[in-house]
């Protein structure tokens, strides 16, 4: 096999391999919040991937080719199938986000332990944005054993070394609990959740210290931005709260893939 056709196979094997597991994230990013609320009303195991998709409107389940990773959402034109009500964009937006992530991930690290690594945070990144997204929750599910994944890649010597990671989680957790502390002293109230500083510390794991103060700017600014463009105007008041979460998650997985100097931060 000549190595443009060698490329252009691993490029697609890839690509798909982001499109399957974007489809379980967007299982994750339905269910997950489901099955807490079922625990928190009767406590006992609620297996997350226990029964077949099904419409949210109609209850039917989806037929397996109308499930096949964002194809099935475009020959469907978006609708589902028996009740033709609309089925929503994020579905084949977050399968779209993890093909396009994963590939731009193992094109900046290789097949190697740092761009799987890298790939599976793209993964947690994704379902945490979804989730705090749709819900305004940060399961510690998913922060603390991203957290503890990132760990355990920093024992291994990829990416980070275990010191610069411990480092990280205590700085990323501190930075942002101290922030919310000093809104807290000059509003009265909570400016983040809890589940923001666990997500912050997380990413504390997979950066090191140095990596936190962009992810700092870069999501502070584009949350800014988003709450101005679709805040005012209209009669619409500049939103008191955004998921903030997607914007980390975001900041984070940029900080992690586009190479910086981590002593000018």
């Amino acid at each position: 096999m000549n190595p443009l056709a060698a490329f252009s196979a691993y490029t697609v094997l890839i690509g798909i391999a982001g499109l399957c597991i974007g489809s379980f994230i967007n299982v994750v990013i339905h269910r997950l919040p489901l099955t807490m609320a079922d625990a928190r009303r009767s406590p006992g195991m609620h297996p997350i991937m226990a029964g077949r998709s099904r419409c949210p409107h109609c209850r039917q389940v989806i037929r397996w080719r109308d499930n096949i990773p964002l194809i099935g959402w475009i020959r469907r034109l978006g609708r589902c199938r028996d009740c033709q009500a609309p089925i929503s964009l994020r579905y084949p937006l977050i399968e779209a986000l993890m093909a396009i992530g994963g590939l731009l991930v193992i094109a900046r690290f290789g097949l190697t332990p740092a761009g799987l690594s890298a790939f599976l945070l793209t993964a947690w990144l994704l379902a945490l944005a979804g989730i705090d997204q749709a819900t305004r929750l940060l399961p510690d599910s998913l922060t603390l054993s991203g957290l503890w994944l990132g760990l355990l890649v920093a024992a291994a010597g990829i990416h980070l070394e275990p010191r610069e990671a411990i480092l990280g989680v205590a700085a990323g957790y501190i930075s942002l609990s101290g922030l919310n502390a000093g809104f807290r002293l000059l509003r009265g109230q909570d400016g983040m959740g809890g589940g923001d500083f666990k997500l912050m510390a997380m990413l504390g794991a997979w950066l090191g210290p140095g990596g936190l103060p962009l992810v700092m700017l870069l999501a502070a600014g584009g949350g800014s931005l988003w709450s101005l463009l679709t805040g005012p105007g209209r009669g619409r008041p500049l939103p008191e709260h955004i998921a903030f979460g997607p914007w980390l998650a975001m900041a984070g997985w940029i900080t992690l893939v586009w190479p910086y100097d981590r002593g000018v931060f």
